[in-house]
């Protein structure tokens, strides 16, 4: 997804609508309390509200139907691609705006929706990734992460979403969407609650009971060693979250939002073994070489060379770090930020002064 790079011309230009018709999309099940909040964000920027029901047994249905919501009922079947494609089957925009109900835009910026979708559609994008930021609401919402989704597309005929879990967009020839437009979180900023403290474990084991089934069954499992790993890690079974998280590193950097996670996941891991080092190098170098765009990598990597003595390697890559930091602009999450690029310049200066006087002492 970092090389968004065109395939295909999407419409001439006479054929774009000087006003688009948007629809919303939404695969809810008991999201009463969340649901009302996510329609409010947008519902002045789009012209229609497609709601596709799992089995709800709250007033879910009744407060889509107030929002003049066209509302489906979709058997629950282990499989989130079977809901959203009903959704998309059922929407009749030119373009969707496709959210989890635990999702929701900012006031300050939702207004730039329809703006940034013509803008979009007179491009020729196919689709808009939108930085999501996971906040934890039982924190005081706290920020965990922040990473780019693709939130809104064109209603192509042929689109549809595979994988029972994690499902992702493809177009009708199993290929995913690469004319993508990124939006800047000032511009346009999604909020996601669904990695809050008090829902978090129940969702690592649903999902990963859902991702172990579908392990059994596909003939792609690189695309979810990375999901299996993220969930072990929620459960704090880090044996198995290593196992995985190898698993998804082996097979190089895949084209997919967040594909750093396996990485972070093990080298937190490694981390807490001192002993391991010799690991702990290895997965760090190949961190760097896979994702040398993420400055938190470079640092980790400085680390593990200082613990070994090698004072001009942890040097050099720590200062690849800090200018990494200070010229980012990559899609995969940044965790690096001004505290840790202060202690991240402090630590410099004492290994440099350090190396120049075991030079000296020579």
């Amino acid at each position: 997804m970092r090389k968004l790079k065109p395939t295909k011309k999407i419409k001439s230009k006479s054929q774009i609508k000087s006003q688009l018709k948007i629809t919303a999309c939404y695969i809810t099940k008991n999201e009463e309390n969340n649901l009302p909040r996510s329609i409010n964000s947008l519902k002045s920027q789009v012209d229609e509200i497609v709601i596709v029901d799992t089995g709800s047994t709250d007033q879910t249905i009744e407060v889509a139907k107030t929002f003049g919501a066209k509302v489906l009922n979709c058997e629950w079947t282990n499989d989130f691609s079977k809901p959203r494609n009903m959704a998309l089957d059922n929407a009749t925009g030119d373009w969707i705006l496709f959210l989890d109900a635990d999702e929701f835009f900012s006031k300050e910026t939702a207004k730039n929706i329809r703006p940034l979708i013509e803008k979009a559609d007179k491009e020729h994008k196919e689709g808009i990734l939108v930085n999501l930021i996971n906040i934890d609401v039982d924190r005081q919402n706290k920020v965990l992460d922040t990473t780019y989704l693709l939130r809104a597309f064109r209603n192509f005929e042929g689109y549809k979403y595979v994988g029972r879990i994690h499902e992702e967009l493809h177009r009708a020839d199993n290929t995913t969407l690469t004319e993508l437009s990124l939006v800047p979180t000032e511009i346009l900023t999604l909020y996601h609650t669904g990695y809050s403290t008090a829902i978090n474990a129940d969702k690592a084991r649903r999902n990963l009971k859902m991702l172990l089934a579908e392990l059994e069954l596909t003939d792609q499992p690189e695309r979810i060693y990375g999901y299996i790993a993220q969930c072990y890690n929620g459960l704090k079974d880090y044996i198995n979250a290593e196992k995985y998280a190898i698993k998804d590193i082996n097979g190089g950097r895949r084209d997919t939002t967040f594909a750093s996670s396996s990485y972070r996941i093990l080298l937190n891991i490694l981390a807490r073994e001192p002993r391991r080092i010799v690991d702990r190098i290895k997965y760090s170098a190949k961190a760097v070489k896979d994702f040398p765009e993420t400055p938190e990598f470079h640092a980790e990597h400085a680390e593990c060379l200082i613990i070994e003595r090698k004072f001009p390697e942890a040097i050099a890559e720590m200062e690849t770090a800090l200018k990494a930091y200070a010229n980012y602009d990559g899609l995969e999450p940044m965790l690096f930020n001004n505290t840790m690029a202060k202690m991240a310049k402090e630590r410099l200066e004492v290994w440099k002064a350090d190396y120049a006087r075991m030079k000296g002492n020579k």
